[in-house]
Formats: structure tokens, C-alpha cells, sequence
């Protein structure tokens, strides 16, 4: 359930548990620990869980916090009559070791609930700490974002439409938690809407996270605007720029005229990897028709990527960007939040995909370029 394609550079904004304004006593916080001499858990059944009921008021919206150190925690939220009602391994934005479930107790369904502590790999155990606070308007928010693309096309609008004004009225005091929700807003909007309408709220949220003195929600802030000029480049050109893995300058210049796939990898990232094969077949097959691929890797180091390069045999060049990203720096100046991300660039110089993966690049080249040549 953890993406953990998303660079880690771009963890930064840990979800924020405690908020402003949480001045009433939790409903209830329990320190416990998951061991294993605990039962298995009836949905994930090779991790042990712990179960602990609390009783809720009727219309009422509560925030329940499921967070530990030692292990990746996953919540989920039962009726008394084990039905489940919510469930939550990734806290409000993905990638966190904790868990977080907001909800609104129906008019009239006040009583005794059950929360169920387990983790979602197999047999980790360990401490934790569950609380349940009543939640506030920003809670409320989050959990609206959280359900917002399983809602109706005119109810994502008028989440959309609340979250944007929300974001005009804190200006400097933008929370890191208000960050990750725009970040999660914007990416979703990209991954399944109108890319126009993604490109547009990006820099809209860019703008935003702007006006942070945080260093860490400038930082997003920068790539949040990077992720607009992205997710326009379809149907326009691309500049790339930088330093190869071995020390030499990469001269754009040099594939005019070539079809060019723009790889943003990392021999941590175990999707990366796994387009390998695929992307050397096409390289084999294409590159003799004026086909070629240049990378980008984002490891710790030039040395790392350019030692597996040579162990793999990768006939490309791939350059090098520092980790944290900064002036020049071609991941946030396209906002690239997530790896593999694969750039397709045709003869014009001009781009025509920005998911150049899998089954999609040879499609794409044969398009481009021709069939693959079969053997007489």
C-alpha cells in the first residue's frame, strides 16, 4: 500500500497529528502494543491486531489517529456489529508509517464502535498510540479530500471548490497538512481528469504554498509549479539540460531530429527496474532508425547509478540530478513527484506522452517510427 515509487526527497511534510485549536480532552488515547502473541487480524490475516472500542455521539465528526514508530500501522473502523465502516494504512497523504480515519457519526446511530490496530505488512508488531479527538474544520477538510474522487463529478467540484477557498484564507500560516492535501488534490486531478484543469490547480496551489516562510513548503511549492509546466508539455517542446553520471555535459542539441524517451529513474526504485527490459528491447529494435533514450537518474550519488548502468549493460546515457533537487534542477522544474516518470519526445522535439511505459512505448514508437523489423 506504500508507494514507495515516490521519491523520498518529497516525504518532507510528515502528517501533522496534533493541530491548532485541539484543546478538549481526547474522547479516548490508548498506549498499547501489538505483539504476537495477539490474534490474527480477520482482514489481513498474517498480521496480528488488537481491538478497542469506543463509544461515539450521534452527529458528531471525529478524527481517530492510529500512529507508531515501529511499524506500518493500518486502522480500520467497525460498527458494533463488525461491519466496516472505514479504513486507512497511509494517513492523509500517503507514504507515512501512520494511519487516520475521520468520520461522522450518523443522527442515529450513537453507541459503541470498534477499532481494530493492525499492520499491514505480516508480522510487524510493536508500540502505538491510538487517539480519537473530535475533529476540526480542518479535519473535516481532510477527510471531505480523502472520499473526493469516489464522489460524483458535481460533488468533487464543490470539495474542490471549498479546499480552493480554504487555501485563499490561511495565506502565510499554510499548515504542512493543508500542503500534502494540495499536493494530493493536484496529483489526483492529473491522474484522472482533464490535464488542463490539473495544470491550472497546480499553479493555483503553487501559488499558494508560495506565500509560506517554511522552507520545506516553499520547496513543495516550487514543485508544484514545476508539475504545471509538466503537465502542459504535451504538444510542446522540452528542454533538458545537466551532467551526465560520467562528469561530461549533456548537449540537448545533439538529438534533434531523434525520438527520444526522457527517463526519470533510480536503481532504488524497484518500477524503474522493472521497465529495463522493455525499454533495452525497444532500444535494440529502434535505436538504428534514430531512437534514443536519455535518463535521469536521482540516486544519492553519480557513482551509484553509473556502477549499475555498467553492471546492466544500459547502451543510453543517463544524467545526474543532486538529491533535494535546486537551481537547475529538472525535477522540480517539472515537478516530477513520483518515479519512473517516462517522456516521450518526438522527431519535431515536441512531446507526445508523459507515461512512455510498458505496453504504451512500443505503441508509441511504432506509431512514430514503424513496425519492428521481423527477422526473414
Amino acid at each position: 500500500m506504500k508507494r514507495l515509487w515516490i521519491l523520498m526527497s518529497l516525504l518532507l511534510l510528515a502528517p501533522t497529528w496534533a493541530q491548532a485549536g485541539d484543546a478538549k480532552k481526547p474522547v479516548i488515547e490508548v498506549k498499547d502494543e501489538l505483539t504476537e502473541k495477539d490474534e490474527l487480524d480477520a482482514v489481513l490475516n498474517k498480521s496480528h491486531a488488537k481491538v478497542h472500542t469506543v463509544k461515539l455521539e450521534a452527529g458528531k465528526t471525529y478524527r481517530i489517529d492510529l500512529s507508531s514508530k515501529k511499524f506500518d500501522t493500518y486502522l480500520r473502523l467497525e460498527n458494533s456489529d463488525k461491519k466496516r465502516l472505514a479504513q486507512d494504512d497511509d494517513g492523509a497523504g500517503g507514504g507515512s508509517l501512520n494511519s487516520r480515519i475521520v468520520f461522522t457519526v450518523p443522527k442515529d446511530q450513537a453507541g459503541e464502535y470498534r477499532l481494530i490496530v493492525t499492520s499491514y505488512k505480516a508480522g510487524d508488531t510493536g508500540e502505538y498510540l491510538l487517539a480519537v479527538n473530535e475533529a476540526g474544520k480542518l479535519d473535516i477538510l481532510q477527510g471531505k479530500v480523502a472520499k473526493m474522487f469516489a464522489l460524483p463529478p458535481e460533488e468533487q467540484a464543490e470539495v474542490l471548490g471549498e479546499f480552493r477557498k480554504h487555501l485563499a484564507t490561511v495565506g502565510k500560516d499554510i499548515t504542512q497538512t493543508e500542503t500534502q492535501l494540495a499536493m494530493r488534490v493536484a496529483m489526483s486531478l492529473e491522474q484522472r481528469g482533464d490535464p488542463k484543469v490539473a495544470a491550472d490547480v497546480y499553479r493555483e496551489f503553487a501559488k499558494a504554498l508560495a506565500q509560506s516562510t517554511d522552507p520545506k513548503i516553499s520547496r513543495m511549492a516550487v514543485m508544484l509549479e514545476g508539475a504545471g509546466r509538466r503537465v502542459d508539455l504535451v504538444g510542446n517542446p522540452i528542454q533538458i539540460k545537466g551532467v551526465k553520471v560520467d562528469g561530461k555535459p549533456l548537449d540537448w542539441a545533439d538529438y534533434k531530429g531523434k525520438v527520444v524517451l526522457v527517463d526519470f529513474w533510480a536503481t532504488w526504485c524497484g518500477p524503474c527496474r522493472a521497465e529495463l527490459p522493455g525499454m533495452k528491447k525497444m532500444y535494440e529494435t529502434y535505436h538504428d532508425r534514430g531512437f534514443e533514450i536519455v535518463g535521469i537518474s536521482l540516486d544519492s550519488t553519480a557513482e551509484v547509478a553509473k556502477t549499475f548502468m555498467e553492471k546492466e549493460k544500459l547502451p543510453w546515457v543517463s544524467l545526474f540530478e543532486t538529491p533535494g533537487g535546486g537551481k537547475d534542477s529538472l525535477t522540480d522544474y517539472y515537478g516530477v513527484f513520483s518515479i519512473p516518470q517516462a517522456i516521450l519526445v518526438d522527431r519535431d522535439g515536441r512531446v507526445v506522452s508523459l507515461r512512455a511505459r510498458g505496453t504504451e512505448l512500443p505503441r508509441l514508437l511504432e506509431k512514430l517510427i514503424g513496425p519492428e523489423k521481423t527477422e526473414k
